[in-house]
């Protein structure tokens, strides 16, 4: 069964994604790299990949490529909830605090290849790959994003 397969047929049994079923969801998918290759997207206008494996009105699924040394930009998921499994790598989630003035980075969390964290809408942060290798990453929003904002933090 293809990988895009599977996500459609197990998120036809979830009427609802929360903090209290999003880990036996990526049980249920169990992501491999194998898996995700052949959807991984190479960055182009960012420093890294992205690319959208599924989408329906109360989820979206995506697959986030992160090069050596690479990041995303700093930005929330403005109503959306994320659940994050690392395929592959490792990833530094660099937490920011939403100030007046902007947005000023507060501390770290590291993730390695099978753990999940999960970031609320309100969370600001960017994702950083520390590493000499790639990472993947396979991200479930719900509901689906649209109304995040992108920051520039302080130096």
């Amino acid at each position: 069964m293809d990988f895009i397969q599977k996500i459609e047929r197990v998120f036809r049994t979830f009427s609802n994604i929360d903090k209290t079923n999003a880990e036996d969801i990526m049980l249920q998918l169990s992501p491999t790299l194998q898996d995700v290759e052949k959807h991984l997207s190479t960055p182009q206008d960012l420093e890294y990949g992205r690319n959208v494996l599924f989408k329906n009105e109360r989820v979206e699924v995506l697959l986030v490529f992160l090069p050596t040394f690479s990041k995303t930009l700093v930005h929330d998921h403005g109503f959306s909830s994320g659940w994050i499994y690392v395929v592959d790598g490792s990833v530094l989630n660099l937490l920011y605090m939403k100030g007046k003035d902007g947005v000023k980075y507060e501390r770290n969390e590291f993730y390695q290849k099978g753990e999940l964290f999960s970031v609320e809408g309100d969370t600001t942060h960017a994702m950083y790959n520390p590493s000499f290798s790639a990472t993947v990453t396979l991200h479930i929003y719900s509901p689906p994003l649209g109304t995040g904002q992108v920051y520039k933090p302080h130096e």
